[in-house]
């Protein structure tokens, strides 16, 4: 009798916790995002359910990143990758495909309308329409659109789309929270409009390392008169002449400083800004967020240390 007692104990056991495992409870997602930003975003939407971890560490300049096979361990089994897109993570596809997993990527600027490298943000409403148009069709894109806390809007519902996907049991919840981190964003965007307001409208002229706050003078009327690399890749290398070209334009236009990255290296950088006689400001966040004991530990901190930064080096 006892061993019967025992028998059924244990098939109830077995009944319980598969029942719990197939409605998803306990069994928690697991999603890796790319980079910090992407991932802070994302835990926000997650809330208390999982963790969302990031592929590269703080402090780290994407552009010169090189996957590891320890990456490719941590990529190994994932439910859900989640991705810039738009070009940003060159290396990802080749990294999935050596893993050899059919792993879903969730792609953070999908649905969103790119702007093109290079635009100039006082051309007619046409131009800049037929330049997007051209930035979809030739891949010619500015991934950076975490810039804009707007953009990041779209980065929420999308993370939200995916989620809900992928755990359809906890889709209300992935909603609500997504809805609370959108009041934040909004809410950060009306305190950055404010912060640049005091900016005189004759100096919200930025020179920048590499293309990197685009997204950032669309969104408050700056206006990026260059860059001192070529693209929205740190890797880039300038050749002398555009080097003398920037100088000048920086000479004439009177800007007062150029803004770097902390991830990246600021010697070019410091190089133009000697040479026309101006500060260079290296303290940004573009990449990557920092550490907990950092200027940037939030997507939220990021931008208001970078809108900061740029307020009181411009407001003169």
């Amino acid at each position: 009798m006892r061993e019967v007692k025992f028998i059924l104990a244990t098939l109830l056991t077995i009944l319980i916790v598969s029942a719990r495992v197939s409605s998803g409870q306990n069994v928690p997602l697991n999603v890796l995002a790319t980079t910090t930003i992407v991932a802070d975003v994302a835990q926000n939407v997650a809330g208390d359910l999982f963790t969302v971890q990031s592929l590269l560490p703080p402090n780290t300049d994407i552009h010169a990143y090189e996957p590891t096979i320890n990456d490719a361990r941590r990529i190994s089994g994932v439910d859900l990758i989640l991705a810039v897109g738009a070009g940003y993570e060159s290396f990802l596809t080749s990294l999935i495909e050596n893993v050899g997993e059919n792993i879903p990527v969730a792609v953070m600027n999908s649905g969103l309308e790119l702007r093109a490298l290079g635009r100039d943000i006082h051309a007619p409403e046409a131009a800049i329409s037929d330049h997007k148009l051209a930035c979809e069709a030739q891949g010619n894109c500015d991934p950076h659109t975490w810039m804009d806390p707007a953009y990041v809007i779209g980065w929420v519902n999308n993370i939200v789309e995916a989620f809900s996907a992928a755990d359809p049991a906890n889709a209300r919840v992935y909603r609500a929270n997504g809805d609370a981190y959108i009041i934040e964003l909004e809410a950060l965007d009306a305190e950055i409009t404010e912060m640049i307001e005091q900016i005189p409208a004759a100096r919200r002229i930025l020179i920048t390392n590499h293309e990197f706050l685009n997204y950032f003078a669309d969104r408050y009327g700056f206006e990026v008169a260059g860059t001192v690399l070529p693209g929205v890749s740190t890797g880039g290398e300038p050749d002398p002449r555009s080097m003398a070209a920037l100088i000048a334009l920086i000479r004439e236009a009177g800007v007062p400083a150029i803004f770097a990255e902390v991830s990246a290296n600021p010697q070019l950088a410091e190089t133009v800004a000697q040479e026309a006689g101006v500060q260079v400001i290296t303290n940004l966040y573009s990449e990557s967020l920092s550490d907990a004991e950092g200027d940037a530990p939030t997507y939220l901190d990021l931008m208001r240390h970078n809108a900061q930064a740029i307020a009181a080096a411009l407001e003169g």
